[in-house]
This record gives C-alpha cells, structure tokens and sequence, in this order.
C-alpha cells in the first residue's frame, strides 16, 4: 500500500469512529430520564 491509501484508509477509521460517537449521543436524547436529568441540569445553572 502507498502513502495515498495509508491515508485514506486513516480518514476512514477517524470518520466512522467520529460517526458511533455522534449515534451514541443522538441515542441518549431518546431516553427520557437522560433529557428530563438534562434540564433539570441546565435549570440549576439559573
């Protein structure tokens, strides 16, 4: 493998970890215990 593919198999890896990362955050705003500890975090800060 040349240099050109080395990295393009790179930006690959660091986008699909890039894209479980965001699944993972966007999941948790469909619990809504997570969301109603969310506001009640947000509120506390007033």
């Amino acid at each position: 493998m040349n240099i050109l593919s080395h990295r393009l198999v790179y930006q690959v890896l660091i986008g699909l970890v890039c894209m479980a990362v965001l699944m993972a955050v966007l999941s948790m705003y469909l619990q809504p215990d997570f969301l109603l500890t969310l506001a009640n975090q947000v509120w506390g800060c007033f």
